[in-house]
C-alpha cells in the first residue's frame, strides 16, 4: 500500500519505537462487517473471552441474523448472558439488526442483512463508512472504526481508553482532545497502513507499561518519546484538531 499522508517526526518516532518493542502485528480481516458489529456489541464493558462466548452461543442458537431479529428479545438476552449486561445489549443488537431492514425494504432490496450491510459499507468511502455505521442504534465512533478497520482492513482508527491515554501521555494528541474526536485526528494524519499496527500497539504499551494507575516510566521503551515525564513538549508534537 502507498502511504498518502506524511507523518510528522514525533509520530514516525514513536510509530518505529512499538514496532520495535512490540514488533508489527498484521490484521487478518474476515470480511463479515455484520458479524464483527454485533461482535463489537457483545463485547462492550466486559472480558474478550466472555463476549467470545456470548456471541458462539447467539449464531448457534439463531444461525441467521434474521433470525436474531425476529427472536423474543428475552430469548437473545438469554443467549448472550455469558457477556454480561444481556438485557441492555439484546435489543441494541435487534434494534441495528431491524434498522437494517427497514433500511433495505425502503431499497426494495432481498440480500441477507449480512450482504446487505457489506454492500452499503463497500460503496462508501472509509470516512462514509464510518459515519453511516454511526447511524445505526447504539454505534458510536469506536465502534464503527472496529467494525472498518478489524473486518474490513479499511484505515479507520478505533480510539479506546488505551489508545486515548497513552495517545495523550506520548503526546499525539493534546490533554483537552475527547476519545471521540481522536477519532478524527487519526483519521487526517495517519498513513493508512499504519493504522492497525499503531493501534494494536498502543494497546499492548498500555496494557504493559503506560498503565492508568502507576505507569513504569522506568522501563519504558518510549520514555524519549513521551510528554507525560517532560521527553518532549506536547504543546509541539499533539494533533489537537
Amino acid at each position: 500500500m502507498t502511504t498518502s499522508l506524511i507523518p510528522t517526526v514525533h509520530l514516525a518516532r514513536v510509530y518505529e519505537a512499538l514496532i520495535a518493542a512490540y514488533g508489527e502485528p498484521v490484521n487478518q480481516p474476515d470480511n463479515d462487517p455484520l458479524g464483527g458489529l454485533v461482535g463489537t456489541i457483545l463485547s462492550q464493558h466486559t472480558s474478550d473471552i466472555n463476549s467470545g462466548r456470548a456471541y458462539q452461543q447467539l449464531i448457534t442458537t439463531f444461525p441467521t441474523w434474521e433470525e436474531v431479529r425476529d427472536a423474543p428479545t428475552y430469548l437473545v438476552a438469554d443467549a448472550i448472558r455469558s457477556g454480561g449486561l444481556a438485557n441492555v445489549k439484546a435489543p441494541r443488537i435487534q434494534d441495528v439488526l431491524q434498522t437494517l431492514t427497514d433500511q433495505q425494504q425502503i431499497q426494495e432490496g432481498t440480500q441477507t442483512l449480512s450482504a446487505y450491510l457489506s454492500t452499503e459499507l463497500a460503496k462508501r468511502t472509509t470516512e462514509e463508512a464510518w459515519a453511516y455505521l454511526r447511524t445505526l442504534p447504539g454505534v458510536g465512533p469506536k465502534t464503527a472504526a472496529c467494525v472498518l478497520m478489524f473486518n474490513l482492513d479499511r484505515a479507520s482508527m478505533p480510539v479506546d481508553t488505551h489508545v486515548w491515554r497513552t495517545s495523550q501521555r506520548l503526546g499525539l494528541i493534546g490533554p483537552k482532545v475527547s476519545a471521540d474526536k481522536a477519532h478524527l485526528i487519526y483519521a487526517r494524519v495517519l498513513p493508512p497502513e499504519w493504522v492497525y499496527p499503531l493501534h494494536v500497539n498502543l494497546i499492548t504499551h498500555g496494557r504493559k507499561i503506560c498503565h492508568a494507575q502507576r505507569p513504569e516510566c522506568s522501563r519504558c521503551p518510549l520514555y524519549s518519546e513521551c510528554a507525560y515525564v517532560g521527553s518532549v513538549n506536547a504543546q509541539e508534537t499533539a494533533f489537537s484538531g
